[in-house]
């Protein structure tokens, strides 16, 4: 359905037009004007605004001389799920038969509606070691028909812990029925209500367990204490190092009512082929995906336009991929990627990952711009991702040739697992960004807390000296990186 509608709306976007040949501020504002403009609708994924971004970016890639890229075509459907909890229940009973029906309970289902009874419950403690190479003490254990019961946040002797999300994963790949956290009792539960209840976007061919849930501490001691358990006896035990996962003598019954919508996402994918059949690829991503109508109930602004984040690195992209079409023929091919719904958790790389049109192997090299529109002019060039792959000595090379200077500092490394390369370097690809916007902590922050993720992101007044630099840069990049007798692969 939804790629017969982008096929139907190709027709109606027209080619640009009267793009200077070495890339200019003026033809990365071209870009952003329309990808950040109220047509587009914020460009969230699955929607109109997403159906016009992905084609206008297609357009401008074929009207470049790329080709499709991804098995004959310019655009992979991602199918994406998104849900949003309605109405919950728990209660337990004990092996005497008494039934007690908990209190605050937030939840969510992999279906609109499940049912669970009788379930037998085993609790897991923190679970702070399952993220270990070895999965730690439950490594060998799986909970088909159970629900797993963990305490959500840190025990007083460790500094800090794998996220409550972070370790779902690790219970839903077990087989867990259903999993459910227990909130600290110092945290209020109307924070608690924001871990699940703000809608959750995630791909169809993710699993989830039946239910996921967090409950409060109160409503901990409720289910607990008339089975003849303490929440405070079973915390020490959980925090105590020869702590091991114990079946408690108690059965839940749950309950979850679930809005859920699916449908697709889209990446677009196109090649530039190389001269030589090397069998090697550079490639350059973006992702073209923001919040859309974010705002329905403000009168006077409800698109989040996302000008900075991520039209700025779209439109790099394309004009990327515009000028290196222009050059002399390349060796390696290059493919363009824009990615859909990075904003949900970098959905639209990791299904690509999951899904690729070549041999992920012979990708030699990534690039990805994000948030490029920052910087002023005369930035230095930092590489986040720093020594986390054999990429930085030749882009140290390249920044010097373009007459930039290098910051060498790995602070900005921080942003590895917050954009699209990540997807990419977990699965042994050699991934970064590269560029300006991340070196400086004040500018970077005034946006972090200014319009990033808003309705202020937008157009007007955005700075795009530093952004043309980088986008020079990243030409530079495709050039060097495409060519063997500079970047030599064999023996890495």
């Amino acid at each position: 359905m939804m790629l017969r509608l982008l096929a139907v709306l190709a027709a109606f976007i027209p080619f640009a037009s009267a793009f200077s040949q070495t890339p200019v501020e003026a033809d990365l504002r071209r870009h952003i004007e329309i990808l950040a403009s109220d047509e587009f609708q914020g460009r969230e994924p699955g929607t109109a605004g997403e159906a016009l971004t992905v084609n206008y970016i297609a357009n401008q890639l074929s009207a470049a001389g790329l080709l499709p890229g991804y098995n004959g075509n310019f655009f992979q459907s991602v199918a994406l799920v998104t849900r949003a909890d309605d109405q919950a229940y728990i209660r337990t009973t004990d092996s005497a038969g008494v039934v007690r029906t908990g209190g605050e309970i937030i939840a969510l289902g992999n279906r609109e509606n499940v049912v669970l009874s009788n379930m037998p419950v085993i609790f897991v403690g923190y679970a702070l070691d399952i993220l270990d190479g070895d999965g730690g003490n439950l490594a060998d254990m799986r909970f088909d028909g159970q629900v797993v019961v963990l305490l959500r946040g840190t025990p007083d002797n460790h500094a800090e812990s794998p996220s409550f999300r972070a370790r779902l994963p690790f219970f839903r790949a077990r087989g867990a029925a259903a999993i459910v956290g227990i909130e600290a009792p110092d945290v209020p539960w109307g924070a608690s209500l924001n871990s699940l209840r703000f809608r959750q976007t995630y791909r169809a061919s993710s699993a989830r367990a039946n239910i996921e849930a967090i409950i409060s501490a109160s409503t901990a001691d409720m289910l607990f204490e008339h089975a003849g358990y303490s929440r405070d006896a079973l915390t020490a035990m959980a925090a105590a190092g020869d702590f091991v996962a114990a079946r408690l003598d108690l059965y839940l019954d749950l309950g979850a009512e679930t809005l859920i919508d699916r449908y697709d996402g889209i990446n677009v994918v196109a090649r530039l082929p190389g001269h030589a059949e090397t069998g090697e690829t550079v490639m350059f991503t973006a992702h073209h995906d923001h919040f859309g109508i974010c705002q329905p109930d403000d009168p006077n602004d409800q698109i989040c336009n996302g000008a900075v984040d991520n039209a700025s690195g779209t439109a790099a992209l394309i004009e990327t991929a515009r000028a290196l079409a222009g050059s002399d023929a390349l060796a390696r091919d290059i493919l363009f990627v824009t990615t859909t719904a990075e904003e949900s958790g970098l959905l639209g790389a990791f299904a690509f990952v999951e899904e690729p049109p070549l041999p992920l192997e012979n990708v030699v090299a990534l690039f990805n711009l994000d948030t490029i529109a920052i910087a002023p002019r005369g930035m230095p060039v930092g590489i986040v991702g720093r020594g986390l792959t054999p990429l930085d000595s030749l882009i140290d090379t390249v920044t010097l040739e373009q007459n930039r200077n290098i910051y060498r500092g790995t602070d900005i490394d921080a942003f590895v697992r917050r954009q699209d390369g990540w997807a990419f370097l977990q699965n042994g690809m050699p991934a970064v960004m590269v560029g300006g916007s991340f070196v400086d902590r004040e500018l970077l922050t005034r946006f972090l807390r200014g319009p990033y993720h808003g309705p202020d992101d937008e157009i007007e007044g955005i700075e795009l000296g530093g952004a043309v630099e980088d986008l020079l840069l990243h030409i530079a990049l495709g050039r060097a990186f495409a060519d063997p007798a500079r970047y030599p692969t064999s023996g890495r």
